[in-house]
């Protein structure tokens, strides 16, 4: 068994109103300990989400330890493609201020395929990660 504190699911306010206490035998709360440790969870946490998910029919990215890091990891990938979003803003930006002088910097149609290839690259890894996800 961990020593230290595992993460609480996330919490709501006003709090939760109804608490449950269920039982278990020695072995079953073993295994329920050290369920919740491999995604680090509390054990009340891991057993309200499971509890949860089974009611639901759905299964809980936080009981999943790969979906979730896949999840965090989708959330930086969406966070990098709005950068390069930016990117082709600037780019677009660098093209408007040229088109006043008739003279684009050799760099610029670089830049740009570079941009657009680094985009098509992180959509096709975000819906990767989104099919495996679902």
């Amino acid at each position: 068994m961990r020593d230290e504190r595992g993460r609480d699911r996330q919490h709501q306010r006003p709090g939760r109103e109804h608490r449950l206490t269920p039982r278990f035998s020695a072995e079953e709360l073993a295994a329920i300990q050290e369920a919740a440790a491999q995604v680090g969870m509390t054990v009340t946490g891991f057993c309200a989400e499971a509890a949860i998910a089974q009611a639901s029919g759905v299964r809980a990215a936080s009981l999943d330890p790969i979906r979730e890091i896949l999840a965090d990891f989708q959330a930086e990938l969406y966070t990098a493609r709005i950068t390069v979003g930016r990117i082709g803003t600037n780019l677009n930006q660098a093209v408007a201020a040229l088109n006043t002088t008739g003279q684009a910097p050799e760099w610029l149609l670089t830049a740009a395929l570079l941009c657009e290839r680094r985009m098509e690259r992180i959509d096709a890894v975000i819906a990767l990660i989104d099919r495996r996800l679902r």
